[in-house]
């Protein structure tokens, strides 16, 4: 506690002399936001700056009418306000709803007062201590991301929470978590956490976000089959067997893990987003009866043959970066598809892109392409890749009017005249070709970077 100063006078008979000394002598803490505000002149700075925050929402610089005005608040927003001292929110113990989020606060023992909260919000401080949370016992959400919390306990008899964030802090233990049955929503991306046996009470979740964690066994999600969103990605999992019985999920982060069998996927039909990129996954067989999905991502694997996604003609977002894949044959039924990533493949003939002429984005770098009229017929584009191929006659790139960017390095271009109609570019990479001319056929000139 931060102290005013009485002047008390104390004669001590130093050296045959008598020596005023001031000492200080402490007042008591203020009750009331009147006090704070009355006090404010005096008070340090970190809390005469939260003191003027409040004022700013009572919208008044009135002691007593802005206490009037915050006392009956049940929502209060201060949220990116650099608070770091909340003790003047103390007394307003009518708030069922506070938002605190990105602020420079650590100490929270304040809120231990507002019991009424149902909603807060915490994220983005420098709060490890979570100790006086726990009698805040009529929260229903409550996030705490990117803080520096390890010790959970606190939150074992928030049994009211449908909500809790605590991704992005230093917790391995989630055993705390184990009765808080009534959750719909759990964050605890990047952790420390390698044992989720404490979650598989948690039967309401709808939503579970596990990504960058130590996980190693899954097991204990095969009975959340209410789940709809589940994220795992960056974790140590190759065994993804306990997932076949989540039929409800609708999307799901497996990203950066060390899975080669995915068949235990292949009755998820409700899937409408898959992340499987960073695997050591080549069959992809049983993906082709989730004919719901709209965005597959499969980067970074070891496939060669993608026959299977034939069917997927929802798709409408699809990465197959760095693959084994040279036979493209089988994506031109995928006419829904906006976005499309092969780089880093064994591609020559593209002739079967012609068709997808809703691409708005391409990526085609590190493949052994040389012809590309197949590409004349996709004018929607506005991103294209075709940096490292083989590519020397750039002609049929001269009426995709909508590109704003183009890739073109490392190839065996010559001639950039093609390129002076396509006026939308705002960048042009031309670098690592054997150029006959580095006059940029655009304006301004400094749109080609050669």
């Amino acid at each position: 506690m931060k102290l005013s100063v009485v002047a008390t006078t104390i004669f001590t008979l130093t050296l045959g002399f008598y020596t005023p000394k001031v000492t200080a002598a402490p007042i008591k803490t203020p009750k009331t936001f009147t006090e704070w505000c009355q006090q404010k002149a005096s008070l340090p700075q970190e809390t005469k700056g939260t003191v003027e925050a409040l004022l700013k929402v009572a919208k008044t610089q009135n002691c007593s009418q802005a206490n009037q005005t915050l006392t009956k608040l049940t929502s209060l927003d201060l949220s990116g306000n650099q608070i770091s001292d909340i003790k003047p929110l103390s007394n307003l113990t009518k708030l069922t709803s506070l938002d605190l989020s990105g602020n420079q606060i650590s100490d929270i023992k304040p809120l231990s007062n507002l019991t009424k909260l149902t909603s807060l919000d915490l994220l983005f401080n420098q709060i490890s201590d979570i100790k006086p949370l726990s009698n805040l016992t009529n929260l229903t959400s409550l996030d705490l991301l990117v803080n520096k919390i390890s010790d959970i306990k606190p939150l074992s008899n928030l049994t009211n929470l449908t909500y809790l964030h605590l991704s992005v802090n230093q917790i391995s233990d989630i055993k705390p978590l184990s009765n808080l049955t009534k959750l719909t929503s759990l964050s605890l991306g990047g952790n420390k956490i390698s044992d989720i046996k404490p979650l598989s009470n948690l039967t309401n979740l709808t939503y579970l976000h596990l990504s960058v964690n130590q996980i190693s066994d899954i097991k204990p999600l095969s009975n959340l089959t209410k789940l709809t969103s589940l994220s795992l990605g960056g974790n140590k999992i190759s065994d993804i067997k306990p997932l076949s019985n989540l039929t409800k999920l609708t999307s799901l982060d497996l990203l950066f893990n060390q899975i080669s069998d995915i068949k235990p996927l292949s009755n998820l039909t409700k899937l409408t987003s898959l992340d499987l990129g960073g695997n050591q996954i080549s069959d992809i067989k049983p993906l082709s009866n989730l004919t719901n999905l709209t965005s597959l991502d499969l980067g970074g694997n070891q496939i060669s043959d993608i026959k299977p996604l034939s069917n997927l003609t929802n798709l409408t977002y699809l990465h197959l970066s760095v693959n084994k894949i040279s036979d493209i044959k089988p994506l031109s039924t995928l006419t829904n598809l906006t976005s499309l990533d092969l780089g880093g493949n064994q591609i020559s003939d593209i002739k079967p892109l012609s068709n997808l002429t809703n691409l708005t984005y391409l990526h085609l770098s590190v493949n052994k392409i040389s012809d590309i009229k197949p590409l004349s017929t996709l004018t929607n584009l506005t991103f294209l890749d075709l940096s490292g191929n083989q590519i020397s006659d750039i002609q049929p790139l001269s009426n995709l009017t909508n590109l704003t960017f183009l890739d073109l390095s490392g190839n065996q271009i010559s001639d950039i005249q093609p390129l002076s109609n396509l006026t939308k570019l705002t960048e042009v990479d031309l670098t690592k070709n054997p150029l006959t001319s580095k006059q940029c056929p655009l304006k301004p000139e400094s749109i080609c970077k050669f």
